[in-house]
């Protein structure tokens, strides 16, 4: 019985040392997740300062890439103080009953040069839609790598903006995200 257990481990260990090398480890002092709106046709900015993921990439292995990101919406800062407590009230973000966003990788898509995109599907109070993260992939050797990404989404697809909030007029339906991300093995 034994011999099969150690038979096991060994054909195992190809596999774990493969899933190790392409496994990244967020570095969250150096690695952001901003966003961009228009108030009253003035951009506010913002961040999330708090987010962590689960990231599997292997340029060369692209159909085993993934990525699961979890935002904590609690945290975030923006260019007007007010504008962040307003978003975590229940007519934006409503963090007391959705206090996370998540994106859930589908499909890694190399573009051309270190330019790719991922599909996957982001939650934002219960709501799940397909989104497109489009990034370059800045750095990438032996034991760190680094993308630059952006993504736009409407806030009106996932209901943030209740009420008299839903008209453009005042505040901007598009929203654009940027994203640093620095990670090492």
């Amino acid at each position: 019985m034994m011999k099969y257990i150690f038979l096991f481990i060994c054909l195992l260990l190809p596999y774990f040392a493969v899933a190790g090398d392409v496994a990244w480890q967020v570095n969250d002092r150096d690695s952001f997740i901003k966003f961009s709106v228009a108030i009253e046709g003035s951009p506010v900015e913002g961040e999330f300062t708090k987010f962590s993921a689960d990231i599997v990439f292997d340029r060369k292995n692209l159909n085993q890439a993934q990525v699961n990101l979890t935002i904590d919406l609690d945290h975030m800062e923006a260019s007007y103080s007010d504008v962040a407590e307003n978003l975590k009230k229940k007519d934006w973000f409503d963090i007391a009953h959705f206090p996370k966003a998540r994106f859930v990788s589908r499909d890694f898509k190399h573009l051309e040069g270190n330019d790719y995109q991922v599909k996957g599907d982001l939650t934002l109070r219960d709501v799940t839609r397909p989104e497109i993260l489009y990034f370059t992939l800045v750095e990438y050797g032996g034991q760190a790598a680094q993308i630059k990404g952006r993504m736009t989404v409407n806030r009106l697809d996932y209901g943030v903006g209740q009420g008299g909030w839903r008209d453009i007029s005042t505040v901007a339906g598009q929203v654009f995200l940027e994203v640093l991300v620095k990670a090492d093995k």
